[in-house]
This record gives structure tokens, sequence and C-alpha cells, in this order.
């Protein structure tokens, strides 16, 4: 049994850490400007301009210097929106877990909410705080409802399923939504995801388009980058399939244009089109530069020989730069 509850802390942890690689910026429809009038940001400040105020928390040493990534929002009433950058408030201060106790630590969140929010959406906050410690004390004991191995994506969906299930103990599914809406499309995703990938009836195009349809169907409020940053993940393994499989460059294309469309993967092409042509001009150098070091020359007629030819090939400073790093590993290589 502790090994299984071992097992589901270590599951959570990469689910979580899943959801913070791809943390998304803190937007939410309540930041535009059309709605600036009926609430206001909470804005973010450094250490030094904590330090003026009597009422804030002395941060941790690691955080020392940094912005309070505390995005909170109320509304023109004073009363609390809720919004991920709440729980973007907590995990800041939780990061530094270890420098000080939990105790202290929270007692730090309350003392910022306390001197920075109104008094009604100040209590709340707190109270959200309070129920997301106890959530993540009580998810350390929860126990799978079934066996299952890291590749069972069936079982992590049981697994993931459960974690959302247990949020409804302490949250009000407004409250999820704010805290853990993020979350749980990215983990979902990423069981679709391997749901895909495994899928062997499947050929590479087609779990190129159905992980696009994943893609375009993640919500806005997780931002562009986030989306942009999971189509070039995915493009890096799909690639490396078809490669596996010895497929074609023309397989490669089909599956970039069912993943990212026709026109990025025209611009993909003329990337690689750019790239061969650099790389058959460094090959070329590289050979020549090895012809100049064989010789009987003095060190220094070599390095004038080496300097002349790279400026040869490499009409820009940042080409000669580029080609430099080449040579260090093709020498390396040559050892």
């Amino acid at each position: 049994m502790k090994r299984k509850v071992l097992f589901i802390v270590f599951i959570v942890m990469c689910l979580g850490l899943i959801y913070w690689f791809f943390k998304p910026d803190h937007q939410t429809s309540t930041n535009s400007s059309s709605n600036k009038s009926d609430s206001y940001t909470e804005s973010k400040y450094s250490q030094a301009n904590a330090s003026q105020n009597k009422n804030a928390p002395q941060l941790s040493a690691s955080l020392q210097g940094t912005e309070i990534d505390c995005p909170i929002q109320v509304d023109k009433q004073g009363k609390l929106i809720l919004t991920v950058g709440i729980r973007s408030c907590f995990d800041y201060f939780f990061s530094s877990l270890g420098e000080k106790s939990e105790n202290e630590l929270v007692s730090n969140i309350r003392q910022y909410l306390t001197a920075n929010l109104p008094v009604e959406a100040a209590k709340y906050a707190i109270y959200l705080l309070d129920q997301y410690v106890a959530y993540n004390h009580a998810l350390k004991n929860l126990t799978p409802e079934s066996n299952f191995s890291a590749n069972d994506f069936n079982a992590y969906q049981r697994l993931v399923n459960q974690i959302n299930s247990f949020q409804q103990k302490f949250f009000k599914p407004e409250e999820i939504n704010a805290l853990f809406g993020n979350e749980r499309n990215l983990n979902q995703f990423n069981i679709d995801q391997m749901r895909i990938y495994k899928d062997e009836s499947l050929t590479t195009e087609q779990k190129a388009s159905q992980i696009s349809q994943l893609i375009d169907k993640l919500p806005e409020s997780l931002g562009s980058g986030v989306k942009t940053a999971m189509q070039f993940q995915e493009l890096q393994q799909l690639t490396q399939e078809i490669k596996g499989k010895g497929g074609s460059y023309e397989d490669i294309r089909n599956m970039r244009e069912n993943l990212l469309g026709t026109e990025a993967a025209k611009r993909l092409e003329k990337v690689d089109q750019e790239e061969a042509v650099w790389g058959q001009q460094v090959n070329n150098y590289l050979n020549k530069r090895d012809q100049i070091l064989k010789t009987g020359m003095s060190k220094q007629t070599k390095e004038e020989s080496v300097e002349e030819l790279r400026k040869q090939y490499f009409a820009t400073n940042e080409e000669q730069l580029r080609v430099q790093a080449y040579e260090t590993m093709h020498d390396q290589n040559s050892n």
C-alpha cells in the first residue's frame, strides 16, 4: 500500500509538471480593455518596493529580487474575481517551501492578501488558500482506484477523473474552473495524445491530424504560446517517428500539413532547404579547413589561412561566429 501511495504521488507530480511546463499567461476575459473600467488587476511589484511596505511579508531568500507573482483581480465592488492568478499567487510563495515551513508561508500569503486586497476579497482569498492547503494534504493520501503501469493511458484517465472528482470535496465548480481549469485541459490533452500515439491503426499523418484537432480545441485562456510550444513538441516527436520507420521527406511534408497547415508546412520546407544549403557550405568549408590543418605550416600560418578561408565562405560576422561552433563540434568528433 505504501508503494502504491508513493506512486500515486509521483504521478500527480508528473501531471502537475506537465501543467507548469506549459503554464499559461494569466489571461482571462476580465483582462480585456473593454472590462478595465469594471475591475482592476493587482499589480506585481519587486521585493525592493515590497520592502517599503511594513505590511508586506518578508520573502524567502530564493524569491528576493523577484516580482511577486500575484495577479489577483477584484471587481469595482471589491469582490474577488476567480482567476488562475489566485493559484499562481499561492504557488509563488509555496515554491520556496523548505526555506520556510508551510505554516510560515501560509502566514506570509495571508499577510500579503490582507495588505493588498479589499477586506471582502482578502477574506475569500484566504478561505481559498486554506482549502488549497487542505486539498494538497489530502491529495497525498489519495489511493488509485486500480493498479496500472506507467504506459497505461486508460489508467491515467481514471486517475485524472479521480483527482477531478476529489477536487469537488474542497471547491465549488467555479473555483475548480479558476484554479484547476487549465491544468485539467492540459492533463486531458496529454492523455488523449498518449491514446493517439498508441493507436497502431493510425498512420503518422492521421496522428498529426488528430493531434492538431486536440490543440485547436484547447481554450484560448491558455494563450497562443502554449499551443505553439505544443505544436513544436508534436512536430519533433512525429518527425522522429517517421524517420524511425524509414519514411520519406514526402511523409514528413504530409505530416506537417496535417499538424500545422499547408502554409506553415511550406515555410518549414523552405527552412529545410536553407539549412541543407548551409550544411553543404559548412561541410565544404570544414573539408578545406582539414586540409590546411594537415599541412606542415606553422601554427600561426595555419590560423591565418583558416581565418581567410572562413571569410571566403562566410560573408557576415554572424555566419563566421556560427560556423566556429561547427568547427568545435567537428574537432571534438574527429579526436
